[in-house]
């Protein structure tokens, strides 16, 4: 995606977020929601590039099942999400696949997540369907954001071929409040394991959370529902992966005939910087995230993360 169309697109989520906000001020008080919306987009526009983890668009919704009480342990929460990711090499003007450092790969998927929390724990059970090459429809809709703005198409040569993925995830949080003053903070720790033909890896992330955060059961952080009130926080965060399949680099565990794959890097490491605010009806995101290389041809990389959810 050319860098003006990534600008243009972020300055108007931007307008759109202040916009929003200053109706949202001028509503008091707790409120409660049951259901949510969000559209999430992740962008490397900062580093004015188009190259490996170069976008990621998602919209979700969330829908509350129910509330902890005596006869049920949990409260659960229900996600449906849409993701289309791709990923290019530094080098989108050449055609020759000789002048890649990693493949061209795309993703369209339906994520659907079932969240189970308590006052001392959140499990998270995510299952993902969707397919990869050109029928993910990454290719055409970056080339269609090339030529928004004049710019040369991408050649897409040589990407991960067209195949159909499943995927399990599941995880483990747990967090503890290490000081309590006008600025809280919140340390948390959360392993993952991820399971299927797009995603094999054991990953453990720790975050610092730092500003008023409201209990885990009710935080913006893990974007839970029931009562809502204001929040406004920031986050440290740095997580460890061990991948032992990356579809995005290696096409399907199952079966593959891409004509260009490569072998991910085992240890990868993500770090970075995030902002939440929520206000009664809305939800703000802003986060700066780096990782390390996938593929030994690669590099560190940084991409910028945008969301704004509506809450009702």
């Amino acid at each position: 995606m050319s860098t003006n169309v990534k600008a243009t697109c972020c300055i108007s989520l931007l307008l759109i977020i202040f916009s929003v906000n200053s109706s949202a001020q001028n509503e008091g008080g707790n409120y409660y929601a049951e259901r949510q919306v969000e559209l999430m987009h992740d962008n490397d526009f900062l580093h004015f590039t188009d190259r490996w983890y170069t976008t990621g668009s998602f919209i979700s919704y969330r829908k509350l099942l129910n509330e902890r009480n005596e006869d049920i342990p949990n409260r659960r929460q229900l996600t449906f999400q849409l993701e289309q990711s791709f990923y290019t090499p530094s080098n989108i003007l050449s055609s020759r696949i000789e002048d890649y450092d990693r493949p061209y790969a795309g993703f369209l998927g339906l994520n659907t997540s079932l969240t189970l929390t308590n006052e001392r724990r959140m499990l998270d059970f995510t299952f993902t369907i969707g397919v990869t090459g050109e029928i993910s429809g990454s290719e055409g809709l970056q080339n269609w954001f090339h030529s928004t703005n004049e710019s040369q198409a991408t050649q897409w040569t040589g990407q991960i071929e067209n195949n159909t993925h499943a995927n399990l995830y599941g995880s483990y949080l747990r967090e503890w409040k290490v000081y309590s003053g006008f600025l809280d903070a919140i340390l948390a720790t959360k392993p993952k394991v991820a399971l299927g033909t797009k995603d094999y890896y054991l990953e453990n992330t720790m975050t610092l959370f730092l500003g008023k955060r409201n209990a885990m059961e009710n935080t913006m952080a893990y974007r839970q529902l029931g009562n809502i009130e204001n929040e406004l926080f920031f986050a440290l965060t740095g997580a460890y992966r061990y991948v032992i399949h990356d579809a995005m680099l290696q096409g399907s565990i199952i079966s593959d005939n891409s004509e260009f794959t490569l072998e991910p890097v085992n240890s990868l490491i993500f770090y970075g910087a995030e902002m939440y605010w929520r206000t009664r009806r809305m939800d703000f995101k802003v986060a700066y995230m780096f990782t390390t290389k996938r593929a030994e041809s690669t590099g560190t990389h940084g991409f910028s993360t945008l969301s704004i959810s509506r809450n009702f």
